[in-house]
């Protein structure tokens, strides 16, 4: 056999490979370093993430979402039930509020976040000798505040009580509106450059 034969091959190793097979202490606190790292940004992202979502349930459920955080105050406020509804000109919005006339109910427009607060009386009141057993309908102050969903005329809004609900109807803004574009047709007439 002659000496090149017998001679074994180079082997190739790579720095990284180098650098742990010398200091496994260090490349493993390396690693350690980096997966701590991606660790911690992805806990970044979690919590980013669920604060987007809570603060679109608030921007969704205006104050509805904060009294139920527990910002809204101390207060004991009730919260009616809403429908609003989007047609092609106009915004209508209903609310629950059976037992409450007109005057007892105030109606704000701030931009467009429609407010509607009052107060109500359910009537149940003690005497001596009485025990209330049950109380399930709301009294005292009631507020709800409701985004609208675009841009509304604040000089054309109505509002309405019949039967226990409140029925507001705002105007679309006049940019809000759609428009029918009118088509000109000419024969043989096109773009030109």
């Amino acid at each position: 056999m002659s000496t090149d034969e017998n001679q074994a091959e180079p082997v190739h190793v790579s720095t990284e490979e180098a650098a742990s097979a010398e200091q496994p202490e260090q490349a493993q606190a390396e690693r350690t370093k980096k997966s701590d790292s991606a660790g911690m940004h992805n806990s970044i992202e979690r919590l980013r993430s669920e604060f987007d979502k809570l603060l679109g349930v608030a921007v969704e459920q205006g104050e509805r979402a904060l009294d139920r955080l527990g910002l809204f105050g101390n207060d004991a406020v009730w919260i009616p039930r809403v429908d609003l509804i989007e047609l092609e000109e106009q915004v209508r919005v209903a609310f629950d509020l059976p037992g409450v006339t007109a005057e007892e109910i105030n109606i704000t427009l701030a931009g467009n976040m429609l407010t509607v607060t009052g107060t109500r009386s359910t009537g149940t009141t003690t005497t001596t000798g009485q025990t209330v057993r049950m109380s399930e309908r709301p009294s005292g102050q009631f507020r709800r505040s409701v985004p609208m969903p675009v841009a509304v005329d604040p000089d054309k809004v109505t509002a309405s009580v019949q039967n226990g609900i409140l029925s507001v109807v705002l105007e679309k803004s006049a940019m809000e509106k759609p428009r029918k574009i009118p088509i000109n047709s000419a024969a043989g007439a096109g773009f030109s450059a």
